[in-house]
C-alpha cells in the first residue's frame, strides 16, 4: 500500500508542473496588458502582434493565438555591417544559444528570440523573456561596437 501511495506522489509530481503551465492560456492583450504595467509604451501593430518601444528600439512581440509560440524581434537599422559583417554575426550566433541575428529581405540587420509555447506559458515567463530579450539586444549592440572589422 506504502509502494502505491508512493507511486501515486512521485507520478503527481511529475506531472503538476505540466498541469500549471497548461492552465496559463495567456493571449496578445494580457501580455501587452503586463508590459504596459512594467511601463513600456505598447501598441497594438497587427492581429498577431504589438510592438512596445524600449528606448530607441521597438520590440516586436508575436504570438500566434492563446498558448501560442511567442516571438521577439527587433530590427537594428542604425547597425551596418562591413566586409566583417556575416563573420561576427555568424559568431554572435555560435556564442548565443536562445536568440539569433540575421538580415532581413530590406537589408536591416534583425534580432529574433522565439520561446516554444505548446501548453502554455505564464506572465512571469513573457516577462522573464522580455527582460532576456532586452539583454540580448544590448549584447548584440556591445559586441558590434567592439569590433574593428564590420
Amino acid at each position: 500500500m506504502k509502494r502505491i501511495a508512493l507511486c501515486c506522489v512521485a507520478a503527481f509530481l511529475t506531472l503538476a508542473p505540466f498541469a500549471l503551465v497548461k492552465a496559463a492560456g495567456i493571449g496578445k492583450q494580457a501580455i501587452a496588458d503586463a508590459l504596459r504595467a512594467e511601463g513600456y509604451s505598447v501598441q497594438d501593430v497587427q492581429p498577431k502582434m504589438i510592438a512596445v518601444t524600449v528606448g530607441e528600439h521597438v520590440v516586436f512581440v508575436g504570438l500566434d493565438g492563446v498558448d501560442a509560440d511567442v516571438s521577439y524581434i527587433t530590427y537594428l537599422s542604425d547597425v551596418k555591417f562591413g566586409l566583417g559583417g556575416h563573420s561576427f554575426m555568424s559568431d554572435f550566433n555560435s556564442e548565443v544559444k536562445f536568440g539569433r541575428a540575421y538580415i532581413d529581405s530590406d537589408g536591416d540587420v534583425a534580432l529574433q528570440m522565439d520561446r516554444n509555447s505548446a501548453g502554455g506559458v505564464t506572465m512571469e515567463n513573457i516577462s522573464s523573456d522580455f527582460d532576456v530579450f532586452l539583454l540580448l539586444i544590448s549584447k548584440f549592440l556591445s559586441d558590434y561596437e567592439s569590433q574593428d572589422s564590420v
